[in-house]
């Protein structure tokens, strides 16, 4: 399951003391108008996409967005428009994901300054991998060195 980035659409309510509601208009890749897509809200004057919106299936581009305010005979507002700069899509997961083993071993060490701490059980907190290093080869000596 991807991870969309939540955002807030705010607006400020409408004056009018007849209103009993918004809807919020949307369209991707267009103008956005009353023939769009569309839910009503209720009295808000902000949600969270995609959240607050179970209709509202994000595409790949950019998206229009359109809010109205509408009264108890279905009668609706001027629309104020709104084009989202950003995507509401996830980019492709990555694939083929493994491990691999390698040469080098680590052990666990104290960070520098810091003493080891000793518990009792398997755990033992403030440690930092240490890579160890191979033996260096002593020289040969040769018999011209005697």
């Amino acid at each position: 399951m991807s991870k969309i980035k939540k955002r807030k659409l705010r607006w400020e309510a409408s004056e009018s003391s007849q209103v009993v509601g918004y809807k919020l208009y949307w369209s991707e890749g267009g103008e956005v108008g009353y023939d769009s897509q569309y839910v009503r809200l209720g009295k808000v004057t902000e949600i969270i996409l995609p959240d607050d919106v179970e209709a509202f299936t994000p595409g790949d581009g950019p998206i229009a967005f359109g809010i109205t305010a509408y009264d108890e005979l279905g009668n609706e507002s001027d629309m104020t428009t709104f084009v989202a700069p950003y995507q509401f899509s996830v980019p492709q997961a990555p694939v083929d994901l493994w491990v691999e083993t390698l040469e080098d071993y680590y052990v666990s060490a104290p960070p520098r300054g810091e003493s080891e701490e000793k518990e009792t059980g398997a755990r033992v907190e403030n440690l930092r991998p240490v890579k160890l290093r191979k033996p260096a080869r002593e020289k040969a000596h040769s018999q011209s060195d005697t």
